[in-house]
């Protein structure tokens, strides 16, 4: 059995109430034909993602204590979706969008089989985010009933592959992710137009204790607070700085170190492929053969044999 498998038997025990605390799309009222297809559960801190496949679906009016983006992913279907004062009746198509502020009331209708992909994210993470990354003001999202955004759709694909793909980029890739999602979320659709300026930067010692730290934790799982923690700066501040420095974000920097770690280990040593992929913070062979392959182009026995 995979692991999104076993998520989503594990998701389907849950009770109506727990339901509704994890989903922004969800709520006890929801119609028994809806089910959860997959969830990252607590995989990424503060961003969770769930796919959800509806036979029909009619809510009473309901809140979440989560921030929400939901985006269409099956064939269109019409669907009618209600948020505060707006009404929004159409056949959505993959891609369309909508913007669940927790605050808003929503109420979803609808008689077409389809899938969706619910995004939801802390109140607490996306205020401390606006607070960090802009002038110190608070920023409420605004609700959007239909949304249309090349950006914030590309983010959503990408953290769906991501879990579909058994996480293999690490926990950091999400987490920047949801963290690109909440600054562009804060700047185009928040109750004014945020600067979300960028200044500052990491200074070489801060920037090698990084790179040192992340060089000695191979093997774990590397998390934006940790590496942000070492400079004293927020994450939003942490990512966008260094960046600046090495000229990639935090994640791909990550990969690029295990790959290279990796490839360095199977030229030179005895070890198995298991051995190996533990010591570059992959938790599985099969993970780790799926990014050696994705970034190098090979499997790693076939990389090993090719070196000797």
């Amino acid at each position: 059995m995979s692991a999104l498998q076993s998520i989503s038997n594990a998701m389907e025990q849950l009770s109506d109430n727990q339901r509704k605390t994890i989903c922004a799309y969800s709520s006890k009222e929801m119609t028994p034909n809806s089910r959860i297809l997959w969830s990252s559960g607590t995989t990424w801190r503060g961003i969770r993602v769930e796919a959800h496949h509806f036979d029909e679906v009619e809510t009473a009016p309901f809140q979440t204590e989560d921030h929400g983006v939901v985006m269409h992913l099956s064939t269109p279907a019409l669907v009618e979706l209600r948020t505060d004062d707006q009404r929004d009746h159409r056949r959505r198509v993959p891609g369309d969008l909508a913007i669940l502020p927790a605050t808003a009331i929503r109420q979803v209708r609808s008689r077409d089989p389809h899938d969706v992909l619910v995004v939801t994210m802390s109140q607490e993470a996306v205020a401390h985010c606006a607070l960090e990354a802009g002038d110190g003001t608070e920023l409420d999202l605004v609700p959007r009933a239909h949304y249309r955004d090349a950006q914030l759709e590309h983010i959503c694909w990408a953290l769906k592959a991501e879990a579909e793909c058994n996480y293999i980029s690490g926990r950091l890739y999400g987490e920047s992710l949801a963290l690109a999602m909440s600054i562009h979320l804060l700047r185009q659709v928040s109750t004014r137009h945020s600067s979300m300026t960028k200044k500052g930067g990491i200074a070489p010692r801060l920037l090698r204790q990084v790179i040192d730290y992340i060089e000695s934790n191979l093997d774990t799982p590397l998390r934006m607070a940790s590496l942000a923690g070492i400079c004293g700066l927020s994450e939003y501040r942490f990512a966008h700085n260094f960046k600046s420095a090495t000229g990639v974000p935090p994640y791909q920097f990550v990969i690029r170190t295990r790959l290279q770690r990796a490839t360095q280990m199977l030229q030179q040593t005895n070890l198995s492929i298991l051995e190996i992929a533990c010591a570059v913070g992959c938790q599985s062979v099969s993970r780790f053969n799926s990014l050696f392959k994705r970034e190098v182009g090979t499997t790693p026995s076939v990389y090993r044999a090719l070196c000797r």
